[in-house]
């Protein structure tokens, strides 16, 4: 079995919750792909900047989710 970095430990948390993962629940937890330790939350803080989480306040606190991915449509049509 092999080692998952702290990063797609973080994504597989998200990914598998029904709802928006709240910070606090990123800290020492043991999941099924690993540890996280008491840094989690700032490595998803981090995985947000670049755009890999999408985060949200409920409150004072941060809750990440997976980012939507929008498909865009082209207003005009080139044509031929």
């Amino acid at each position: 079995m092999r080692k998952y970095t702290q990063e797609e430990i973080i994504t597989q948390v998200v990914t598998h919750a029904p709802e928006p993962v709240p910070s606090w629940n990123l800290q020492k937890v043991n999941t099924p792909w690993g540890w996280l330790g008491h840094s989690a939350d700032r490595m998803a803080r981090k995985m947000a900047e670049q755009g890999k989480l999408h985060k949200t306040y409920v409150g004072r606190y941060v809750h990440y989710s997976l980012p939507k991915v929008v498909k865009q449509i082209p207003m005009f049509r080139e044509s031929a």
